[in-house]
């Protein structure tokens, strides 16, 4: 606090010297001896709409109890507030007791106000604490900010709007900032004439105070949580009913907001379906969504008022109303009114449990918006978009479990790291594992029954175990407890390491943690309690994700026994449950005869991507060959499929990087071979029958082919850019527009760049032309003689080097030729350093990395202190070239032979994997 309470902050000094002097850490979380039940809140904006200010005044009288005796002093939150006033009233509204300002005590760590009293509450009794204070208009996205915008006359507009989520309502009013703290809210704007207010809940009375002031208030809210209170004080217009559901967002907007307002329409109706307690049965009438400029988040779940970035609520046609734009307003739309219910309605106790909001909130995001609009089969981009990528992140032995301890999540850093791609990810597929589990009928009356109990309330893990116990199927017999625990208390995850004995009448399964790097910390000893499905060459029953069996934690194996012999078998249908499979040289051989076969023996896209995903993380872990997992993707020349393409190009994307200049043809012919079906089927052209993956997929195959030299993909796209004046839907326009400026088309795309007025599509082009292959002519007019941003020019130049894996030794001579004419072009020797070690991640030859120790060595004195940031690329690149040169020799003399004969070189033996590791691993 300042002002009035500034001699305040010595006090907290001293106690917090006392403190670390004694050894004692604070305490971060709130006393439940007053519990508030009732916010009045008048938050007052100065200024007018030309400039609303910088501060805002407050007021806010908070309804609570005292549930134990004795309590003699209150303590709430507040952060960076003025506090001018205190007063204490009765239930009959008589004054108790009026508190100095300077007797309030203010610990600055735990951000805890705390309100002496001359005499004790009487226990269930309303009292009313009344504070008057002022604050800041924030810039930096946290509590109330502003926002500004250009008007179609170019003129400037502001925006005022709140984020409260994590610890920011302590920022706008003094509150019992805890979510667990749930208490209605009733809110007053005090706004200049032009200006309109949204909140919460319904606008209920507009006062005209004179000298062109307002007051809005609004009704009631349901209870809930701090974090959730939200306004926004504009000059926007809605498209619908603003009592009801309405899009707001400025009046220029309103012709490009039909698409998002018609799918939060079926969003909103298809939840009250599936969860059976409609929105308006939760407590609000009123659900509005609300753009902003600038938004920390693409949305945030405020109950009855929903802010999305602009890119969520606004498509703007022909420029971002392509299929991307559109799943991407589809699941981030679905994913923040999932919370309502998940999250606003029924809230997790404490921060340690974030991902009861989370989990279901992304579950929901893909599998309700695959309900609704199929045809792009959110499904089945779930399991290499989500669960691939997070099973990746949570291979290392630093990860964190879903549940942790409310013990180790206290401080504001500590709450912060629960908000991580484990609670949504991670959760979002463990979600998905119990669910096809359970089969769809038992998860959602399980669903539903927690969320009716808990309504307006909080909760841990195991008030929704109780709820999914209850309706999970009897058989096979599994201990639930342990399974919950194991993979939401429990941090990782664990491979099943199938081996084949009996002349392949028996498979045996073993279990073990996998990490990425055994030696890099974490707990190898862990088990799980796995779920285990299957198919079989005899049994393709891949549609069947209910589990026949557990490996549980105390069986060292279980054997999976056939009366008939088997040519093959894959786990994990579907790749439903979250774990990874190893199969030894046998099975695999024949899953790899299996795929190369047409239909690919019916082996769906998910369990294709699965495996090929697997294997790359398996070369990644040093545990198999990456020549072996590169002559295992061979089968891929007949496989058409978006999904398992996602899975191969993310896996090859690892070595790639690392290969040089000289081995790059070979992987371009490698790469030629294996995309022979795919690109026959796609082409460079985009079709009006197209599926969504198939644009998806064309984006992906262009965006290879033509930056590693594909020579008819480059040839096809020049022909199209110089022969078809139609611009290439939205999708797919940025890629096309790089592969033609890397073939030629680079003067014309700077053009189209050159002309454009729409400020989206200008970025696209500005790094469209920058993957041209005339470096040179690109650095001096656009970099150093330009007067584009620096932003820009440094987007540029990565792309520039991205983009031309082949030019990066002639990208670098360039840029450090003359050092100081780079550096004048950026502003700055550490943006210039900036650059420069990004570009060094991509040196994979000792003779690169010679150069640049030279350079740094001879110019460190001009970076001055970003000196540090090239000495720890030096490292970095030292790192890089010594992991090639351990690991890619035997995948760089398998490109190298395999060029060397005509065609596709079928794999006809068996994958050469070391049979000594998976030894190893059985012990």
């Amino acid at each position: 606090m300042r002002g009035s309470v500034s001699g305040m902050w010595l006090l907290a000094s001293v106690i917090s010297l006392s403190l670390i002097a004694a050894g004692q850490s604070a305490e971060y979380r709130l006393s439940r001896n007053v519990l508030p039940s009732l916010y009045n809140l008048t938050i007052n904006i100065q200024g007018d709409v030309t400039n609303p200010g910088t501060t805002f005044d407050g007021e806010v009288a908070i309804t609570l109890q005292a549930t134990q005796k004795d309590v003699l002093q209150i303590t709430l939150h507040q952060d960076s507030l003025d506090i001018s006033s205190c007063l204490l009233y009765k239930a009959d509204g008589l004054l108790q007791q009026t508190i100095a300002t300077t007797a309030l005590k203010y610990d600055q760590e735990t951000q805890q106000l705390t309100v002496p009293l001359a005499q004790a509450l009487t226990v269930n009794v309303n009292y009313t604490l009344n504070f008057m204070f002022s604050g800041k208009v924030r810039t930096d996205m946290a509590g109330l900010f502003s926002a500004s915008y250009l008007d179609e006359s170019g003129k400037t507009k502001w925006v005022l709007l709140t984020q409260m989520q994590r610890l920011n309502a302590r920022l706008v009013f003094p509150c019992f900032d805890e979510p667990d703290f749930k208490a209605k809210f009733q809110v007053h704007i005090g706004r200049p004439s032009g200006f309109n207010a949204i909140s919460n809940t319904k606008l209920i009375k507009t006062t005209n105070l004179g000298n062109n002031r307002f007051t809005d208030q609004f009704d009631v809210t349901p209870i809930m949580s701090t974090y959730l209170l939200a306004f926004v004080i504009s000059e926007y217009q809605a498209r619908g009913d603003v009592s009801s559901f309405a899009v707001v967002s400025r009046p220029e907007y309103y012709s490009k907001t039909e698409f998002s307002y018609k799918v939060g329409e079926r969003a909103l109706a298809a939840y009250d379906a599936e969860f059976e307690q409609p929105y308006k049965q939760l407590g609000n009438e009123l659900l509005l969504f609300a753009s902003s400029p600038r938004f920390p988040h693409n949305g945030m779940e405020n109950w009855g008022l929903i802010i999305f970035s602009d890119a969520i609520l606004v498509q703007d046609p022909g420029y971002t109303d392509g299929w991307k734009n559109k799943e991407f307003t589809i699941r981030i739309i679905f994913h923040e009114t999932s919370h309502l219910w998940f999250g606003d309605s029924v809230t997790f106790s404490w921060w340690s449990y974030f991902w009861l909001n989370e989990a279901f909130a992304r579950y929901y995001e893909y599998f309700m918006s695959h309900e609704l609009c199929p045809e792009y089969q959110l499904d089945q981009q779930f399991v290499v978009r989500q669960l691939q990528m997070i099973l990746e992140t949570d291979s290392v032995g630093t990860t964190q479990p879903m549940t942790s301890l409310e013990s180790s999540v206290q401080t504001p850093s500590e709450i912060a790291n629960k908000f991580s791609s484990i609670a949504y990810a991670k959760g979002a597929s463990v979600v998905r594992m119990w669910k096809n589990i359970m089969g769809t009928d038992n998860f959602n009356k399980a669903i539903r029954s927690y969320l009716k109990q808990h309504h307006l309330g909080n909760t841990i893990p195991s008030d929704l175990f109780a709820h999914l116990k209850a309706n999970w199927p009897e058989t096979p017999t599994v201990d639930l407890d342990e399974f919950f625990s194991d993979f939401t208390e429990q941090p990782g995850y664990p491979m099943v390491i199938v081996n084949q004995t009996m002349e392949k009448h028996r498979f045996v399964l073993t279990q073990k943690r996998f990490l990425v790097n055994p030696e890099g910390g974490g707990n190898k000893s862990l088990k799980y309690t796995i779920p285990i499905t299957f198919a079989t060459n005899l049994k393709p029953t891949f549609q069947n994700m209910t589990p026949g069996i557990y490996l549980r934690k105390i069986n060292s194996q279980i054997n999976l026994n056939s009366a008939d012999p088997l040519d093959w078998i894959i786990l994990n249908m579907k790749q439903s449950n979250y774990y990874r499979v190893l199969y030894d040289t046998p099975i695999l051989s024949k899953i790899h005869e299996a795929l190369s076969k047409n239909g690919h023996s019916s082996i769906p896209v998910e369990n294709r991507a699965q495996i090929v995903d697997d294997l790359f993380n398996f070369a990644h872990a040093k545990m198999l060959d990456y020549a072996d997992v590169f002559k295992f993707v061979e089968y891929m020349s007949n496989d058409v499929d978006y999904i398992p393409w996602y899975a191969a190009y993310n896996g090859l994307q690892h070595v790639a990087k690392r290969l040089t200049p000289q081995q790059l043809p070979n992987f371009e012919k490698y790469l030629r071979d294996i995309t022979t079906a795919v690109y026959t089927k796609l082409g460079v052209n985009w079709k009006s029958l197209d599926t969504v993956l198939d644009v998806y997929n064309r984006n992906m195959q262009v965006s290879w082919l033509c930056k590693y030299n594909n020579a008819d993909c480059n040839k096809q796209v020049k022909a199209i850019f110089e022969g078809n004046s139609e611009k290439p839907s939205p999708d797919y326009r940025e890629t096309f527009y790089c592969a033609a400026s890397r073939s030629s088309g680079y003067d014309n795309v700077l053009q189209l760049y050159q002309k454009e007025t729409n400020s989206n599509e200008r970025d696209l082009l500005w790094r469209s032309a920058s993957c041209t292959r005339d470096y040179r002519t690109y650095y001096e007019n656009q970099i150093l003689k330009s007067s584009t941003t620096v932003s820009q020019k440094t987007v540029g130049l990565a792309q520039m080097y991205q983009q031309n894996p082949d030019l990066i030794t002639d990208i670098y001579v360039m840029l450090t030729e003359d050092i100081n004419k780079l550096n004048t072009a950026l502003g700055s020797w550490s943006t210039t350093a900036e650059v420069l070690s990004d570009l060094s991640d991509y040196f994979t030859t000792r003779d690169q990395e010679k150069q640049f120790s030279e350079f740094v060595d001879k110019n460190s004195a001009l970076f001055g202190s970003a000196a540090a940031q090239l000495k720890t690329a030096q490292t970095k690149v030292n790192t890089n070239l010594q992991w090639a040169e351990q690991r890619l020799g035997p995948v760089v003399n398998f490109l190298a032979s395999r060029n060397g004969a005509a065609g596709l070189t079928v794999a006809t033996t068996l994958l050469m994997m070391m049979s000594s590791l998976l030894s190893l691993m059985l012990r």
